[in-house]
C-alpha cells in the first residue's frame, strides 16, 4: 500500500496545543493501529494518512550508527566519545554539555538521512549506580555516587536536549529503572531493597538527571523487591508523578521475559495489560508479539482502548516536541547539514573530553622500580586489542592502547595479554587444526588462547590463525 502523507490536518498544525493535536491522531486511528503503535517502532496510519515514527536507538558515548543487526544501508560514521565512566571520570560539566549537544546535532543529521527512523529519541545515558566491579557494564555507568552521576549525565543531557522552552534537540530516554547491577542473571534475578537505599541511592541519579531535561526512562530486566521492573508500579507514582517523566518503555524483550524467565505471569497479555497500568508506555519486544498482546487483552475485556491512548499520547508528546510533525518548520534544531556530523570540531570536543578523563598516577619518590631509560611494556587484554561495543559510534579510523602509545611517544610498547596458552591430547595424539578451523587428531599441537570469562565460559582462539 502506498503511503500518503496528509499534513493538512490538525496534528500537523503547531499552532494548536500538544494534545488537541494528539485527540485528532487518536480519534482517526483504527484500534488495530494502536496495538501496533505500542512497540517502539513506526507505523502508518491508514485513518490519519500519517506515518507515526519509531522511538529508539543508542547514544551512551556517540550515536549508534553501525548498522549492523539486520539493517541494509552501511553505517553512519559519527563521532565516538570516551566510554561513560570515563565522563564521569571528568567531574566536567561544561565539557560533557558539549558532548551531548554534538550527540544530539548529529543524530539529527542521522534521521535526515533516515526519515521516521527514530533517531532523535535515544536510550542513553545510563546511570545505575557502580555499586559493584564485577557487574560486567562498569563502563556503561558514570560511578558509584549519585550526585557525581547526576550532575554529570544530567550535562551530557542537557547538551542532548538543548534549551528551546518547547523543542527538543534529541530526547534522553535513561536506563535502566533500576537495581539493575547484575549481569549474569539479571533477566530473572530480584534486587532487595531497602527504603533508604531505595531514595538515597537507586532513585536519586533518576530524579536528578530527569530536572536536567531528560524525557523518560527505560524499565530493567531484574525484579526489584519481587515486581519485575516493567511492571513496578514506581514508575507511574514516582517517575511520571513526581519527578516529570513523560514517557517510559521496556528494556529490550522485558515483556516476554515476564513470562518466560521471572514466570510472573503465564502469558503476554497479563504483562501487557499490567506494564500500561504501571506507567510504561512501549515495549521493546517483538512487534507481532505486541500486536497479539494487546489485541488478545483488549478482546478479553482487560486492556481499555483508554490505556492504550494514554500510552500513545506519551510517545507523542515526545515527537511532536522534537518537530517531526510541523506543517511548517518550527524546530530550531533541524537546520544540520551533512558537514555537521564527524566533523573537526566534533573530534576536538571528543578529544578533550577524553583527555579529562584520564587518570594519571605520579610515581612519586620513586615508589614504583621503573627507570626513564627502561623499556615500557603493556600487561593485559586489551593492551593490543580495539573493541568496540553496541553503544557508540562508527569511528572513521581504529587504534589500539598500543598503537596509540607509539604515535604518541615515538617508542614501541612490547605488548602481552597475559592469557594462558593450551594444547589438547586424546591419548598420545595431539589436538591440531587446519585452516578452516576444523579439529582433528594430528601430528603438530595446535596451541591455544584460553580466556576465561568469569562465568563457568571459556573461549579458545587458536594463536596460530
Amino acid at each position: 500500500m502506498e503511503e500518503k502523507i496528509n499534513r493538512n490536518t490538525p496534528l500537523w498544525d503547531r499552532s494548536l496545543p500538544v494534545d488537541e493535536r494528539i485527540d485528532w491522531l487518536l480519534s482517526h486511528m483504527s484500534i488495530d493501529e494502536k496495538f501496533q503503535s505500542l512497540t517502539s517502532r513506526g507505523i502508518y496510519s491508514e485513518g490519519a494518512q500519517v506515518r507515526i515514527s519509531s522511538l529508539g536507538g543508542e547514544a551512551a558515548h556517540g550515536v549508534q550508527g553501525r548498522n549492523d543487526q539486520g539493517e541494509v544501508s552501511p553505517p553512519d560514521h559519527t563521532t565516538s566519545f570516551p566510554q561513560p565512566i570515563g565522563f564521569g571520570a571528568t567531574w566536567d560539566r561544561q565539557v560533557l554539555k558539549e558532548a551531548g549537544r554534538v550527540v544530539g546535532v548529529e543524530a539529527r543529521v542521522v534521521e535526515k538521512r533516515k526519515p521516521y527512523s527514530g533517531g532523535l529519541c535515544r536510550w542513553a545515558p545510563t546511570i545505575d549506580l557502580e555499586r559493584d566491579p564485577r557487574w560486567g557494564r562498569n563502563e556503561e555507568a558514570y560511578g558509584e555516587d549519585p550526585l557525581l552521576t547526576g550532575e554529570t549525565a544530567g550535562a551530557y543531557v542537557e547538551g542532548m536536549r538543548g534549551e528551546d522552552p518547547f523543542y527538543i534537540r534529541c530526547a534522553a530516554l535513561l536506563k535502566h529503572f533500576y537495581a539493575n547491577n547484575t549481569e549474569d542473571g539479571r533477566g530473572w534475578k530480584n534486587a532487595t531493597i531497602t527504603p533508604r537505599n531505595r531514595y538515597e541511592l537507586y532513585l536519586e541519579p533518576f530524579r536528578r538527571v530527569l530536572k536536567h531535561g531528560a524525557v523518560g526512562v527505560m524499565t530493567a530486566y531484574n525484579k526489584i523487591n519481587g515486581k519485575p521492573g516493567i511492571l513496578n508500579p514506581e514508575v507511574r507514582k514516582i517517575l511520571k508523578e513526581q519527578y516529570g517523566a513523560t514517557y517510559t518503555v521496556g528494556d529490550g524483550g522485558a515483556m516476554a521475559l515476564v513470562k518466560n524467565l521471572h514466570h510472573y505471569y503465564g502469558n503476554h497479555f497479563d504483562t501487557l495489560t499490567a506494564a500500561l497500568a504501571a506507567g510504561v508506555d512501549g515495549m521493546l519486544d517483538r512487534p507481532d508479539q505486541v500486536y497479539e498482546a494487546a489485541k488478545e487483552a483488549y478482546d478479553l475485556g482487560i486492556l481499555t482502548e483508554q490505556a492504550i491512548d494514554e500510552a500513545i499520547r506519551s510517545a507523542m508528546r515526545i515527537r511532536i516536541r522534537l518537530g517531526l510533525y510541523d506543517r511548517e518548520p518550527g524546530c530550531p534544531y533541524d537546520k544540520v547539514t551533512e558537514a555537521d556530523i564527524n566533523s573537526a570540531e566534533n573530534q576536538k570536543v571528543s578529544l578533550q573530553t577524553a583527555l579529562e578523563a584520564f587518570v594519571l598516577l605520579k610515581n612519586e619518590k620513586g615508589l614504583l622500580p621503573l627507570e626513564a631509560d627502561e623499556r615500557p611494556a603493556l600487561i593485559g587484554p586489551i593492551s593490543d586489542i580495539w573493541y568496540q561495543d553496541w553503544y557508540c559510534g562508527e569511528p572513521l579510523y581504529k587504534k589500539t592502547l598500543k598503537e596509540g602509545l607509539e604515535d604518541v611517544t615515538g617508542t614501541p610498547f612490547t605488548a602481552v595479554d597475559g592469557y594462558d596458552r593450551v594444547i589438547f591430547h586424546v591419548g598420545d595424539r595431539p589436538v591440531s587444526m587446519d585452516d578452516n578451523g576444523r579439529l582433528y587428531l594430528g601430528q603438530t599441537p595446535e596451541r591455544f588462547i584460553l580466556m576465561d570469562w568469569g562465568c563457568g565460559n571459556y573461549t579458545l582462539r587458536s594463536e596460530r590463525t
